[in-house]
């Protein structure tokens, strides 16, 4: 089904739900209460009052959840995710996010909006507590964090595609951009329609929520977690779910392992390379590890030993892992990764003896909650839903 001509035509496909709503709101000039609409929701996670007509009508549009939602796959999704949280918030990080990084066409707007202040701290706070809202138990029932945080990534992407397609070349230029908004009015891009498809197209949505309900959990399996085929199938049913939420089309939804492998593969084969912007991400990421997460010089080659082992060596030299450090450090960290995964693979043929990453990757993903945290306390929002004893316990 997911030939290149199907895969072609959603990328001039944006979103017409949520695209029209923002057009309405901007054309009829409210984007004062649009922007005042989108910090109030940044800031405290509710929905404010007095919203502009078409929002209130497309978040209530947008509130429930499809026909085809499974309670039962949900709730399974949950309890894995309860059990083993820790271990997906490394795999966010070192497999999902970078997994992004490497789509040349997304990527531009990524490395644009880079230009934010302290964009990797917001990029991984933004994005795990995304994840946080979504997987937590309830996450994704009427009173849930789930459902609102989807609905604001789902407002995000529509104002970027909108300021993109209509106010880009004519805005002035800011000297000192403080939103996502000010940076794509501002600095202005270099989009081609014809090459690079609609922005925030449905062929990168789709391939954005398969580094989550699919990346992650192949991931936590490299990891060391053992999840059945049916427990893949629940984590990809509950990101499905989000995925309707977000705007995704639902035939371009994977559905079990063999098909979300075979969808992930189509679209990165299409779409996956070098760039400028994927190197700029990459070590963005590479040092807010090093400097928050790992901070002892000695421990520093972990963070892309660790990616080299998620994502593969073919994907790490799209991230400009090879030329990030000197080609002796290059050698010894591909050796190291390669040593890493032939001890796994030994270690599943045998019975799953031990694993080099079985106990790192619970600490490591403590150490991401402790920072989702301080990032949060530092900008005056509330703290995330946190599971009871993710940060003191790192034997999950």
């Amino acid at each position: 089904m997911w030939t290149d001509a199907f895969l072609q035509q959603a990328r001039g496909v944006g979103d017409p739900l949520g695209d029209e709503t923002i057009r309405t709101v901007f054309d009829r000039g409210d984007a004062s209460a649009l922007h005042t609409f989108m910090g109030q929701l940044v800031a405290n996670d509710e929905m404010p009052a007095n919203l502009p007509p078409e929002i209130a009508a497309f978040l209530a549009a947008t509130s429930t959840l499809p026909p085809w939602s499974d309670p039962a796959k949900i709730q399974m999704a949950e309890r894995l995710f309860l059990e083993h949280g820790l271990v997906s918030m490394m795999a966010l990080v070192f497999a999902s996010l970078p997994e992004c990084y490497v789509m040349k066409h997304g990527v531009k707007i990524l490395a644009l909006t880079r230009q934010l202040g302290e964009h990797t701290n917001r990029r991984v706070h933004q994005t795990a507590s995304m994840v946080l809202g979504v997987m937590n138990a309830g996450g994704l029932s009427p009173t849930g964090r789930g459902i609102r945080q989807t609905q604001k990534v789902r407002l995000i992407h529509a104002t970027i595609r909108y300021q993109m397609l209509k106010r880009a070349a004519a805005a002035p230029a800011s000297a000192a951009p403080m939103s996502v908004t000010d940076v794509v009015a501002g600095q202005g891009i270099s989009w081609d329609l014809n090459d690079d498809g609609w922005p925030i197209n449905q062929e990168d949505l789709a391939y954005t929520l398969l580094t989550f309900s699919y990346v992650i959990p192949m991931a936590m399996r490299r990891l060391g977690v053992t999840l059945t085929d049916e427990e893949f199938e629940a984590f990809l049913h509950a990101w499905n779910v989000t995925g309707h939420i977000l705007g995704v089309r639902a035939d371009l939804m994977a559905h079990t392992v063999e098909d979300a492998t075979a969808l992930f593969d189509a679209i990165k084969a299409r779409q996956a390379g070098a760039s400028a912007g994927a190197a700029m991400l990459t070590n963005a990421m590479l040092d807010l590890v090093n400097e928050k997460l790992l901070r002892l010089p000695i421990l520093h080659p972990l963070g892309p030993i660790a990616m080299r082992v998620l994502v593969g060596d073919t994907t790490a030299a799209m991230l400009g892992l090879n030329e990030r450090d000197t080609w002796a450090v290059v050698l010894m960290h591909r050796l190291i990764a390669s040593i890493i995964k032939a001890i796994d693979a030994v270690a599943i043929a045998f019975g799953g003896f031990f694993r080099p990453f079985r106990w790192l990757a619970p600490w490591l993903g403590q150490r991401i909650i402790v920072l989702l945290c301080d990032i949060t306390a530092r900008n005056g929002q509330p703290q995330p839903d946190v599971p009871p004893g993710w940060l003191t316990s790192r034997t999950r």
